[in-house]
């Protein structure tokens, strides 16, 4: 990335929505270069635009979640699989007592619950595990929420229909039809979709982003 590209970056950080015109403009370049150079961070993967989720304004609650696995390829493994979980916004091995160090979130501490003990504690590559919870995380205050009910399966190959607080304390997983919603911060809960219904995309109004 050059100079012109950080630039593109530091517009976009500021204004995801800035026209391509307005980035010709500040860079003093064409509209077909600004455009040009614009799609090629996006190919390469070194830039992304996306709409994220105010999870404070959502009261969002977190945990630390530092696992201790088995053997470092084991805990590689494991970080793949939880970078695919809708409540992960931060996964990394790590070395010392502990090998790999989570960041969950989620909409209440029941449905961290579930992620923790129905999900994390039974894996058999997990030998130790210590957790902190927290409330709504200072920072980030917007985050990728991976809300896509597409699927029956959770990428961490649960069913929420099969575990016991599924409708009771928590509202299922967000990358699975079985999700019942958000519970905003005003406690009205927002329905995304049914597993017997083909899930639609939610209005981002409906989210407040």
């Amino acid at each position: 990335m050059d100079e012109r590209d950080l630039l593109i970056y530091r517009l976009l950080r500021k204004n995801g929505r800035m026209k391509v015109s307005e980035i010709a403009r500040e860079l003093g370049i064409s509209h077909p270069s600004a455009r040009e150079r614009l799609e090629k961070l996006e190919r390469r993967g070194d830039l992304r635009v996306q709409a994220l989720l105010n999870i404070r304004k959502r009261n969002f609650v977190s945990a630390v979640v530092n696992l201790k696995v088995r053997s470092m390829d084991e805990a590689e493994k494991l970080a793949d699989v939880f970078a695919r979980c809708p409540r992960t916004v931060f996964v990394a091995t790590t070395t010392g007592k502990y090998n790999l160090n989570l960041a969950l979130i989620a909409e209440s501490y029941s449905a961290l619950e579930a992620t923790i003990e129905n999900t994390i504690r039974p894996m058999e590559s997990v030998k130790e595990m210590d957790v902190s919870l927290g409330s709504s995380p200072a920072y980030p205050e917007f985050v990728d929420f991976k809300l896509e009910p597409t699927r029956k399966v959770a990428p961490c190959g649960k069913v929420c229909t099969e575990c016991y607080i599924y409708g009771k304390k928590c509202m299922g997983c967000p990358a699975t039809v079985y999700f019942m919603g958000l519970v905003g911060g005003g406690g009205i809960r927002l329905p995304l979709s049914s597993p017997s219904v083909s899930p639609l995309p939610p209005p981002l109004l409906a989210l407040e982003l």
